[in-house]
């Protein structure tokens, strides 16, 4: 009897072992369904809380325009509440949902990570270090003498010259009465007399004189404005769009320009006074052709205007476009009205399109006019169209890199989006191929590919730069037949119930 009772028992354990390996495999499968009988939890079945959550390995100081990766430790590890990340002041410190800290502004705030009830702070700091700290500036004008209604453009060299995509400057006028400026350097007559333009970037001041003048009876009107004037015996006045022009080299503007009265000749000749810097052609289109600042007259043959045209190419002295004795620095940058900032702000359409070529960096300058007038930059790439939103700017301070290279891998098609850099707005992209259906980011502080939303109407939006990846594949889990365990699990049962009742039946006698 005691040896029966022993085969008994070694016969219990083996159907145990059995049953519940076919349970594990079914857990496996559907761990909300399968095996989970109505009325009856699993223990797969219920959710495990978070008991704890630190913060982890972080680095509390930051430069501006840098980025980590947060990787707060929840416990316990088989936790199934998910972390949420808030920032406390997000023009300090932007978060994404996947951890990805961005510095978009100095000074100092809080992000806290929560996993169900449980919660952690990361106190981090951010600051910059010298070469992002303007030291001297110096302001100047392409003319220091306007006319009532004409505009000219103030350029700005700032030390070091690394500072410059990080300064936040000011423009103001000592007497608006007299004339006024803009943000984006355009000083405009008012009436007649002396103004001071000053520039400010923190407790560094520049300045620069402009004397505003009546405009004369008789003779041609000088300056960058659209209002120009013409003869007093015929009381003719042009007035030549855009009011002023700002180009790279090889770049082209159309002036167009009208006259009053109606009845005045309405057929206008365009010249330059110094065609090494600037050509226009019979019908006012200008061509860029050297650095520099020059003037195309406009007249119907009874009266004149004069727009100032200013030719400027990365890192070109402003030497040869200011009126200023000073002598500036070869090495300064100019920081000067962009052609494509220009071009923001003339527009009247909200979009605003150049290819990659010709936008391959969306600089600080650019980003804060998309932001103060709301307009989009979309930007056609080969393969690509980025779109920045003025709405989605978070930051001026910083750029973004335009390019994305699409390679094809045995995934799918991979690209970097700005370099790895902190992304200082979020940006759509539309890319020709739309047969993915899933996007991942690659995490290098896992290792591991982040899954981020769908794919499927061929658009991504991003706020966090990194390693991209458009694919078919489920890179989390295995596909595995859970159905297929399942029932070798229970023909496993099947076949040993059978054996012990065929061949090993005397157990039980």
């Amino acid at each position: 009897m005691k040896s029966t009772a022993k085969k008994l028992a070694v016969c219990a354990a083996a159907f145990c072992l059995l049953a519940c390996g076919t349970a594990v495999s079914a857990a496996a499968a559907s761990p909300v369904s399968g095996l989970a009988l109505s009325g009856i939890t699993m223990p797969w079945d219920q959710n495990v809380p978070a008991e704890s959550i630190e913060a982890g390995s972080y680095t509390a100081n930051m430069l501006l325009g840098s980025s980590q990766q947060l990787s707060p430790v929840v416990r316990p590890r088989n936790s199934t509440d998910s972390v949420v990340y808030i920032s406390d002041d997000t023009s300090i410190l932007t978060v994404s949902n996947t951890g990805v800290v961005q510095a978009v502004g100095v000074g100092t705030t809080r992000i806290t990570a929560a996993a169900g009830n449980q919660i952690c702070a990361y106190t981090i700091v951010v600051s910059m270090d010298s070469s992002m700290i303007v030291t001297e500036m110096d302001l100047s004008l392409s003319s220091n003498t306007i006319y009532v209604g004409n505009s000219v453009s103030a350029q700005l060299q700032v030390r070091p010259t690394s500072a410059s995509n990080y300064a936040t400057v000011t423009l103001t006028s000592s007497n608006e009465k007299v004339a006024t400026v803009n943000n984006f350097g355009r000083v405009t007559g008012v009436a007649p007399g002396t103004a001071t333009i000053t520039a400010t970037c923190g407790s560094v001041t520049a300045t620069t004189n402009v004397t505003v003048m009546s405009i004369p009876n008789s003779g041609t009107g000088t300056g960058t404005g659209t209002a120009s004037t013409g003869s007093s015996n015929s009381g003719q006045v042009i007035t030549v769009n855009p009011s002023y022009v700002v180009l790279k080299p090889g770049a082209t503007r159309t002036l167009t320009a009208s006259v009053k009265p109606s009845s005045a000749s309405q057929k206008f000749t365009f010249k330059s006074a110094n065609s090494n810097i600037a050509t226009v052609s019979p019908s006012g289109v200008i061509t860029a052709v050297g650095t520099g600042a020059t003037s195309i007259t406009v007249s119907n043959g009874t009266a004149s205007a004069m727009v100032t045209v200013i030719v400027n190419r990365s890192a070109a002295s402003s030497e040869e476009s200011s009126d200023s004795s000073t002598t500036k620095p070869e090495d300064d940058t100019p920081i000067e009205i962009d052609p494509v900032v220009q071009a923001i702000q003339d527009s009247t359409d909200n979009e605003i399109v150049f290819t990659q070529a010709e936008v391959p960096t969306v600089t600080g300058d650019i980003l804060n006019a998309l932001r103060t007038t709301g307009k989009t930059l979309c930007v056609v790439g080969d393969g690509y169209t980025m779109q920045i939103a003025g709405s989605n700017v978070k930051s001026t301070t910083s750029e973004l890199d335009t390019m994305l290279v699409l390679t094809e891998s045995t995934e799918g098609i991979e690209f970097e989006l700005d370099k790895g850099k902190a992304l200082p707005c979020s940006v759509r992209i539309d890319l020709d191929v739309s047969t993915y259906t899933r996007l991942y980011l690659y995490n290098p502080t896992s290792g591991k590919w982040q899954y981020l939303n769908s794919y499927t109407d061929g658009i991504i939006t991003a706020d966090t730069a990194g390693h991209y990846l458009l694919t078919n594949q489920n890179l989390k889990f295995a596909n595995i037949n859970w159905t297929f365990f399942i029932a070798g699990g229970v023909t496993i049962i099947i076949i040993g119930i059978a054996y012990i009742v065929l061949k090993k039946r005397y157990w039980f006698w």
